[in-house]
């Protein structure tokens, strides 16, 4: 049995295929009455009231030659702190003097906050900073509690010594490599 409607009298749990087909249509037919006026027509007039902005003939002559090496700063509850980069890192508020760095490495930033400096180091694989403090730290003075990793991979190495515990974390596979050295005043 086939139930007449009219346009005035809701459908209710009914679906035909007339109105599925129907709906679609209906909505493509509004989008393209919408956007009948776009485009179409490369002439664009500018009223001659639009004036054409007018640049500045000089530029400032004292700008910074290079970016800053040191960026201080204070966090309210946290403190003073500072960001430095290249070998200046290695001078960090809690980073014990002489601190061995693996040859080839390269010294990328340091920060400190309060009691906790960490330096990152590139340039040198996981498997290279392991064997380089392992053989190093013992003989500068600080002991290893821990040495976890997986070859080729990541290491960790904890040590303590000189004033402070430390962490080495150190990851990376063939040129993609990274080394976190965090010192912690004790």
């Amino acid at each position: 049995m086939r139930e007449n409607l009219t346009l005035d009298e809701p459908r209710r749990g009914i679906r035909s295929g007339r109105t599925m087909t129907l709906l679609p249509g209906l909505v493509l037919a509004g989008m393209v009455a919408l956007t009948a006026g776009c485009g179409g027509s490369d002439d664009i007039s500018v009223p001659p009231s639009v004036s054409t902005p007018t640049l500045p003939t000089s530029l400032p002559t004292a700008l910074p030659s290079g970016p800053p090496t040191a960026l201080p700063t204070s966090l309210p509850g946290v403190g003073r702190i500072d960001a430095v980069s290249g070998a200046d890192a290695l001078r960090g508020t809690n980073v014990p003097p002489d601190f061995p760095v693996p040859p080839g490495a390269t010294v990328k930033v340091g920060t400190t906050t309060g009691k906790t400096s960490t330096v990152t180091l590139g340039g040198v694989s996981s498997d290279r900073v392991a064997t380089f403090y392992r053989q190093t730290l013992p003989g500068a003075g600080y002991k290893i509690t821990t040495d976890v990793g997986i070859p080729g991979v990541a290491r960790a190495i904890q040590f303590n010594g000189h004033g402070v515990n430390g962490s080495i974390g150190a990851a990376g596979i063939g040129n993609t490599d990274g080394v976190a050295v965090v010192f912690t005043k004790r």
